[in-house]
Order: structure tokens, then C-alpha cells, then sequence
């Protein structure tokens, strides 16, 4: 009985402290309820006003327009909604503004490499092309049985002074006379040499011919050929056959083409005396020093 009794007791203390704390902060209904503690004041603060994002404004807008303030665009404008696809203005693109910079001297990095080409020059000297030697088939020279073997290359029978004269007037640079043993040469070579021109005596005849006279008359051929040549003899008779010897052994000319060449310069291989003498002679020559 004391235990429950104390517990009865000890449950109504704690009752009473509760009731007490409960009651505190409205009006105290036992003595020893004191004031109850301040407790501090919390405030909410003042609620701000909600501003609307001032728009985007575009080139030209007006400047200054208070926060919040709508733009109302003229009549006419376009307003291009956000999200829509930007629209190509048919306007004429600004031209870009010009540079006030001063203009900056090129300099070699700027300027591209200049290739400066000039006329190929001439590996050999130009030299002064020779004067033209008059055709001598132009004109009739006063020379008889005058023949053309080939380019400079001439031949006829003894040339008076006249045919002398025209020699040197077509710059014929060389003269050779074909003459038999014995013969006197001294008036010819006297009147070729007093025109300028080299005069050459070549004696020749059906028993003296060798084969060094024909290496010989060769020789002066070929190099009279380069400034002009003119052969000639009395009759024809040893002109004739020695120009057959040159088509053979000089310019290896076989013997059909050789007679008939030589036969337009004077040769007459059936004409009896010296004609046919000198004909026999040369073929004769030709057979003994052929390969």
C-alpha cells in the first residue's frame, strides 16, 4: 500500500509542473509561475516589386525608356517574333567603311617575285651577209661555148678582154687555162692578174696526163668551187674530156651521167684529132686507177 501510494504521490508532482509550464505564457494561476521569458521577434521581409526584363533593344532604339515600358513599333514595321527564321533584307549591303590608316609600303614579303625576261642573245656574232653575186645566167657572157658545170663552177673557151671584164664583175675569183706543152701563157696570166682574179696554167695533153695532173685539176675544182671557178682551153678538146674526169673521180658520178654531163661543157669523144685523143686518154686513166 505505501509503495502504490508513493507512486500516486510522485505522479501528481509531475502533473503539477506540467500544468504550470503549459500555463505560463497566458496567465499564471499558481504563485510560483514567474513571467515567462521574451522571446525575440522575427520579422518576414517587405515583399519587392516583380520587375519585367526590360527588351532586347535593336540598332536605333530610344535610349532612356524606363524599366518596364513597352515599344510600340510604328505602323508598317515588322516584327520579327522570337524563334522565327531570320528574313533576308533586300537592301543593298552597306559599303564597308574606308581605312583611315596611311597606306603601308610594301615591303618584299607583300610583293611577289618579278621575273624580268629578256631576248635570248645570239651564241654566234651576227655577221654581215655577203653580197649577192649577180646570175651570171642572167646575161650572156661575151664568152664562147660558155657552160655552167654547177654552182660556181664555169667553163668556156678562151675569153677575149670583154669576157675577161665580166669575169670580174661577177666576182669569178679564180682562172685556170688548160693549155697544151709548150704553149705561151704570159699575155693570158697578164690580163687575168691585172683584173684581180688568180690566174692558174695547168699544162696537159693525151701523151703527158697522169694521175697527179688529174689529182691536181681535182683539187683546184673543189676549192675554186667556194668563191667561183673558170676553166677554159683553145678548142674545147681538153676542157671537154678533163670535165668527164671530174665527174667520175671527183664526184663519183657513173659513166652515162658523167658523159652527158661532160658533153653539155664541150667534150666530143667521136670528133677525130685531139677531141678523141683526149677522150681515150682519160678513160684510159680512169681504168688503170680504178678500185
Amino acid at each position: 500500500m505505501r509503495r502504490a501510494l508513493w507512486v500516486v504521490v510522485c505522479a501528481s508532482v509531475v502533473l503539477f509542473q506540467l500544468g504550470c509550464r503549459q500555463t505560463c505564457g497566458r496567465r499564471p494561476w499558481c504563485g510560483s509561475c514567474g513571467a515567462p521569458a521574451q522571446q525575440p521577434a522575427i520579422y518576414a521581409p517587405a515583399p519587392q516589386p516583380i520587375v519585367q526584363p526590360a527588351p532586347i533593344q535593336q540598332s536605333g532604339a530610344i535610349q532612356g525608356l524606363p524599366p518596364g515600358a513597352l515599344l510600340q513599333p510604328p505602323p508598317g514595321a515588322q516584327i520579327r517574333q522570337p524563334g522565327s527564321a531570320p528574313s533576308i533584307s533586300n537592301a543593298p549591303p552597306m559599303p564597308p567603311a574606308e581605312s583611315r590608316e596611311p597606306p603601308r609600303p610594301e615591303s618584299k614579303r607583300d610583293v611577289p617575285p618579278r621575273i624580268q625576261l629578256y631576248a635570248p642573245e645570239s651564241l654566234e656574232k651576227e655577221t654581215p651577209a655577203p653580197a649577192k653575186k649577180p646570175s651570171v645566167q642572167a646575161t650572156l657572157p661575151p664568152i664562147p661555148q660558155f657552160g655552167v658545170a654547177r654552182d660556181n663552177l664555169f667553163t668556156g673557151l678562151r675569153p677575149g678582154l670583154d669576157g675577161l671584164d665580166w669575169l670580174r664583175d661577177n666576182r669569178i675569183a679564180t682562172v685556170v687555162q688548160l693549155r697544151l706543152p709548150g704553149e705561151d701563157d704570159s699575155s693570158d696570166k697578164k690580163q687575168v692578174e691585172d683584173r684581180g682574179m688568180r690566174y692558174v696554167s695547168l699544162e696537159i695533153s693525151p701523151e703527158s696526163l697522169t694521175k697527179d695532173k688529174a689529182d691536181e685539176f681535182i683539187k683546184l675544182i673543189r676549192d675554186g668551187a667556194r668563191k667561183g671557178i673558170f676553166v677554159y682551153d683553145q678548142d674545147g678538146s681538153l676542157a671537154g674530156a678533163m670535165w668527164y674526169l671530174y665527174f667520175r673521180a671527183g664526184e663519183f658520178l657513173d659513166d652515162d651521167v658523167a658523159q652527158l654531163r661532160a658533153r653539155q661543157l664541150g667534150l666530143q669523144g667521136n670528133r677525130a684529132g685531139q677531141h678523141r685523143e683526149m677522150w681515150l686518154a682519160v678513160r684510159k686513166l680512169l681504168n688503170e686507177n680504178s678500185p
